[in-house]
């Protein structure tokens, strides 16, 4: 596998592209939540639906990666479906389909119930 070159970046947690993984920039300051990151973004495959790979995650160290998400607004912007990067609009697949049955559920549940 080709080793990917990591970039910085100001918004959001991680992306992976076919190039490069960017990274928040404050993750430079905690190398043991960063090295994860980096592993877990690796692991993607491109141009794939992986929507099961964002659920094999490491629990132990959820608390730390929750506890950066809320000191750093700007990792927010991820959980977002769709972004505007580099004046072109990129969406999430996989996003968009959690986003869709949750949607769904919420519909279901509150016609069936009420």
């Amino acid at each position: 596998m080709k080793k990917k070159q990591i970039k910085y970046c100001r918004l959001g947690l991680a992306n992976v592209y076919s190039t490069h993984i960017e990274i928040n920039e404050n993750l430079k300051h905690n190398k043991k939540l960063r090295d994860y990151i980096i592993k877990h973004e690796l692991e993607h495959k491109l141009n794939s639906f992986d929507l099961w790979h964002e659920f094999r995650i490491n629990w132990k160290l959820m608390p730390s990666l929750f506890w950066f998400i809320l000191t750093n607004p700007s990792t927010l912007i991820d959980f977002s479906p769709v972004q505007v990067k580099d004046k072109q609009i990129v969406y999430d697949t996989n996003l968009i389909l959690l986003y869709a049955i949750l949607i769904f559920t919420f519909f279901f549940s509150f016609k069936f119930f009420f």
